[in-house]
């Protein structure tokens, strides 16, 4: 088979300028002419078999593989991550566009399924909040949560809002790195806020100063207190006592 008579089976065989290896072969067995094996035989690749017949153009730009890694970068820019994000990320980072994508998965959701684009966004968002976390713990003393909604504004990290959603609450985010929300605040410390919350509460009781921390924030839980002094009444004790060492010195 001349030259010639190739091209023309080749764009015959062709819908739209665009032919897969499957698309040739069906046309083949129809209408006759070189099979696939053959083919590439002789060009040794199909790639070459379409730009022989000046068909390339129509030869996906990204192999599946590089779109999945970048549909996975795409997605770890995002807090959430929709076609509409994907097709503002690839014009601006010459990527597939949000077509190409389409035509190599069949449907944007099984693009986001093969990528696993779910478990990437989150595995790589909790690393960002641990390492802020840690980043956090260096220049913050005591690492509380008010501190850190801060200091997250300040260096534009994942909001507290960001923490609390993706562990659950903040004691809990702190546990994930290491910290007991105890360590945070020292016995001194500990005592002053229940001074402060004598002062402000009718009875000074474990649900009085709970319900006062949490209008609070930004203060020694209950469950701190109970740790450090063994109890919130031995706690309170000691704090009274401390108050009037200091009036009578």
């Amino acid at each position: 088979m001349g030259k010639g008579q190739l091209i023309d089976h080749l764009k015959e065989a062709s819908s739209d300028g665009r032919l897969t290896i499957y698309m040739y072969q069906k046309w083949q067995r129809v209408h006759g002419g070189a099979p696939v094996v053959e083919l590439l035989e002789k060009y040794g690749s199909w790639s070459n078999v379409l730009r022989e017949a000046g068909l390339e153009q129509q030869m996906p730009r990204f192999t599946k593989k590089e779109m999945i890694q970048m549909l996975r970068e795409a997605a770890k820019e995002h807090d959430s991550f929709s076609s509409a994000d994907y097709r503002k990320w690839a014009m601006a980072n010459d990527a597939p566009t949000l077509t190409e994508v389409v035509i190599q998965f069949g449907s944007w959701k099984v693009a986001m399924i093969e990528a696993n684009v779910k478990s990437v966004i989150s595995l790589d968002q909790k690393c960002e909040i641990i390492q802020s976390l840690l980043d956090a713990t260096e220049e913050l003393h005591p690492l509380t949560s008010t501190a850190y909604a801060r200091w997250a504004k300040q260096n534009q990290r994942p909001s507290i809002t960001k923490v609390v959603r993706r562990f659950g609450s903040w004691s809990q985010a702190l546990e994930e790195i290491g910290i007991s929300t105890r360590e945070l605040f020292t016995e001194m410390q500990m005592m002053e806020a229940l001074n402060e919350a004598e002062q402000e509460v009718e009875s000074l009781s474990p649900w009085g100063y709970e319900v006062w921390q949490k209008e609070m924030g930004n203060r020694p839980t209950l469950k701190d207190i109970q740790q450090m002094f063994g109890s919130f009444d031995v706690a309170v004790k000691e704090m009274r006592q401390t108050v009037n060492q200091r009036k009578g010195g």
